[in-house]
């Protein structure tokens, strides 16, 4: 990577090293002037000016060349001593070349305006040591700046990396319950179709409809985690009214909606593999099956019931006696709110079971 490259993808690095040389230049500056004031000297403002504005000028020149060799060199990917050692020679040909640009372009500027050189430049090597120091703590000072920033950089960039995983791990979840559903009980409605579709065509041609409208729905959602909660009911009682085509009066599932819940964002798919649950172990044990979904707002929460009266869960049954659904409806509730959610399940004092989901309330965008 060159280093013009490097400074166009690095802004940040050059724009915080730049804010820092002028911040310098101007306590520089205010040092100067306290301690002639304190000796009684005139100010000297064009000489201040001249005297930090190159020393200035070309550290912050040098900057993104510092940048370019800790980018190349980091003490984190080579043996520390063989490094270090490196380093502290580049620190020295740092010095040795800032200090001789410094008083090579102070001499034309002292005599364009008229400065008398005076002291400053005898025993120049001696100014080589003593200018040395200084830019020995700017080369490190310029190291923790870019190190800090670098690491600034990874944990932004580890954070959207998170982010955009956790979002594929909700999709990935969304996905293998959109191919479990397919399997699932496609062929038993199109056995159910079959049935029906010479005594009772217009209840068959009905129940295809049904079946063609959710999975439509349910297979061009992959693309995003939530929509409108009245899209989520009407997924719901398209696969409830296939489902009444296969248990006809034996099924029956009411909603009960808050007015303040109806512009709530939900998970997709968040009721079917709960309503699926009641269904199945319903008609199992009872052959029929009345489900209730009661959907809530609290303060900044949804809250979200669903009601059965079938058997509930066995003693010592929790979780093994949860289906797939289940697991795929907390695993998801888990990825897209981690600790703002609440997932529980007991059985009810009449009989059946009360599945009860709280998670934040979103209004669509």
């Amino acid at each position: 990577m060159s280093i013009i490259k490097y400074i166009k993808n690095n802004r940040t690095e050059v724009l915080v090293a730049l804010l820092i040389g002028v911040l310098l230049f101007f306590i520089n500056i205010g040092i100067l002037i306290a301690e002639d004031i304190a000796e009684g000297v005139p100010i000297k403002w064009t000489f201040y000016f001249i005297n930090e504005g190159t020393g200035t000028f070309i550290g912050l020149m040098s900057v993104p060349f510092l940048f370019y060799f800790f980018r190349l060199y980091p003490f984190e990917d080579r043996p520390f001593v063989p490094n270090l050692l490196l380093h502290l020679g580049v620190s020295a040909i740092y010095g040795l070349i800032y200090t001789s640009i410094m008083y090579g372009s102070r001499i034309p500027l002292y005599s364009l305006f008229d400065i008398p050189i005076g002291e400053k430049f005898t025993g120049l090597s001696y100014r080589y040591l003593m200018e040395y120091f200084k830019q020995f703590s700017t080369f490190w000072l310029l190291y923790i700046v870019h190190r800090l920033i670098k690491e600034s950089r990874i944990r932004r960039e580890n954070a959207v990396k998170a982010a955009e995983l956790e979002r594929l791990l909700v999709q990935s979840e969304l996905e293998a319950l959109q191919m479990r559903l397919n399997p699932h009980f496609f062929f038993n409605t199109l056995n159910t179709i079959s049935s029906l579709i010479y005594d009772q065509p217009a209840k068959a041609d009905q129940l295809i409809t049904h079946l063609g409208d959710f999975f439509r729905k349910v297979l061009t959602v992959q693309d995003k985690a939530l929509h409108p909660i009245r899209e989520e009911i009407r997924l719901t009682e398209q696969y409830i009214a296939i489902m009444k085509g296969r248990f006809e009066e034996n099924l029956q599932v009411d909603f009960s909606i808050d007015t303040a819940a109806e512009q709530a964002m939900t998970p997709i798919l968040l009721f079917q593999p709960l309503v699926e649950n009641a269904i199945q172990y319903g008609m199992k044990h009872k052959n029929t099956c009345h489900a209730t979904i009661s959907i809530t707002k609290h303060a900044d929460q949804l809250h979200c019931k669903v009601e059965d009266d079938g058997p509930g869960i066995a003693e010592g049954r929790f979780p093994q006696q949860m289906g797939i659904g289940l697991h795929t409806v907390m695993s998801r509730l888990e990825r897209l709110y981690p600790d703002q959610h609440q997932f529980s399940l007991h059985n009810k004092e009449e009989g059946g079971l009360c599945i009860e989901i709280k998670f934040p309330y979103h209004a669509p965008e």
